[in-house]
């Protein structure tokens, strides 16, 4: 990290500029190819069921391709601006707004996805701890929790680097200030700016903080014990959005991906 203090921005913070212009900024993200492989890793830890909760769920680009495969969803996001885009793109989908450390108990799932960042917005002490408490009670049994924690290679490359996107409608930057050399459990900033049109040689500029903290695998493993899970299974991410098979590296995969379920008594999963 640099020297500056964090921005501590909070993600419903973050994204409630952002919200308009986040499917523009995330164009290129293969969610179809994505979210097949994790429901077929899914379906190989016993799920068998379509009944899927998508915490923090964004504009909608995670669960769609699951409703388009035929799950019944339920979403939430504690962004009331992204949640109303996913409504829009959605309406049969059952979306509510909340934040996925606190659920409390909405329902019986074969799956549950918590996909995008999500866990490394939880920079507070405590935050893996509470949201896998939060999760866990809604897993049916044998269901699967999914979700992807970035890695020390993401902080180390995207975001310690500028670009910019040049869409249709919108100009968008991207900030990165973490360091090359950021060491585990670093927190991380970075900047989005969306330049939009509003008349000839006018433009509205919006402004997105964002941070994020790194996650070492053993803290993880650790916050899901304590809710009663265990992982199941840890893959790496390869740039197909297939897994890696081979052992999950920090320093060389974009992200690792979890399959965890609940540890029934005895010690087996549910």
């Amino acid at each position: 990290m640099n020297a500056m203090q964090p921005l501590m921005t909070s993600a419903a913070e973050a994204y409630r500029g952002l919200a308009p212009f986040y499917d523009e900024l995330t164009r290129e993200h293969d969610y179809e190819g994505w979210t097949r492989h994790l429901e077929e890793g899914a379906r190989c830890y016993g799920v068998c069921g379509r009944r899927l909760l998508d915490a923090a769920c964004g504009t909608g680009k995670s669960f769609l391709p699951f409703l388009e495969r035929g799950y019944s969803v339920t979403a939430c996001d504690i962004s009331a601006e992204m949640l109303d885009l996913a409504a829009a793109k959605a309406p049969e989908a059952s979306l509510f707004l909340a934040d996925a450390r606190a659920l409390g108990e909405v329902g019986s799932f074969d799956l549950i996805t918590c996909l995008d960042d999500v866990m490394n917005y939880l920079v507070e002490d405590g935050d893996l701890d509470r949201v896998f408490a939060s999760l866990a009670p809604n897993l049916a049994p044998g269901g699967v929790l999914v979700f992807d924690v970035n890695t020390l290679s993401t902080y180390r490359t995207t975001w310690a680097r500028d670009f910019a996107l040049d869409g249709p409608d919108v100009f968008l930057t991207w900030r990165g200030r973490c360091s090359e050399s950021a060491q585990p459990g670093c927190l991380a900033e970075l900047t989005v700016e969306a330049f939009s049109e509003t008349g000839p040689g006018l433009y509205e500029r919006v402004t997105s903080d964002h941070v994020q903290r790194h996650h070492p695998r053993r803290e993880v493993e650790a916050a899901l014990a304590g809710a009663g899970l265990i992982a199941v299974g840890v893959f790496g991410l390869l740039p197909d959005g297939s897994l890696d098979e081979l052992a999950p590296d920090d320093d060389l995969h974009h992200k690792l991906i979890y399959f965890a379920q609940r540890v029934a008594k005895g010690g087996d999963t549910e």
